[in-house]
């Protein structure tokens, strides 16, 4: 339910059927999806559903804190990343379905809001007793997209879930994670 909390507070409002206005959709673009798919590729189980949000977690992660932590560490976080991770992640967007990523499952977050009003127990009677739910931000790159900034929460129960800020770097065609530092648990 943690994930459900932070992700109902940060989307906009939406219509009785689940559906964004009109006017205030925005669709994650192909360079997003790269990332995300690339994310998903190295952090999933193979046997177990992964089912992904649809709409983007506008996290009220401070970035600029986080990156003191991350400085510390010798890993710190580029002010134009930074800079482009605040901008983008002020508001939501709508994920497209996208292939490439085994046990991957989409839901709308109505869909999502319908099934957690009885808590856990409906999403893994649906998706099975291991699956996970995901909400992903918005990515944030820097100019030459070379790194790439995202913030994932995961969660498998109300009491396991957490959100991990993830610094990505382009080497030899492929994302990588460059550094990591958890935001939130429970």
């Amino acid at each position: 339910m943690v994930i459900v909390a932070l992700a109902q507070g940060s989307i906009e409002a939406q219509t009785a059927n689940g559906t964004a206005p009109q006017d205030a959709v925005c669709k994650v673009q192909k360079d997003e999806i790269e990332i995300y798919a690339s994310f998903l590729k190295e952090k999933t189980v193979p046997h177990v559903q992964t089912v992904l949000v649809t709409k983007t977690g506008a996290y009220d992660v401070d970035v600029d804190e986080v990156n003191l932590q991350l400085a510390v560490k010798g890993h710190g976080i580029p002010v134009e990343l930074r800079t482009d991770f605040k901008e983008k992640n002020k508001s939501s967007c709508l994920i497209e379905p996208f292939v490439g990523v085994m046990n991957l499952n989409f839901i709308s977050t109505a869909d999502r809001d319908r099934l957690f009003r009885t808590g856990w127990n409906e999403f893994h009677r649906k998706y099975g007793k291991d699956a996970v739910q995901v909400v992903l931000s918005r990515v944030a790159f820097n100019s030459e997209k070379t790194l790439a900034l995202l913030h994932v929460a995961m969660g498998i129960d109300k009491m396991a879930a957490g959100g991990t800020l993830y610094l990505l770097e382009k080497r030899d065609g492929k994302w990588l994670i460059k550094s990591q530092i958890e935001t939130w648990v429970t």
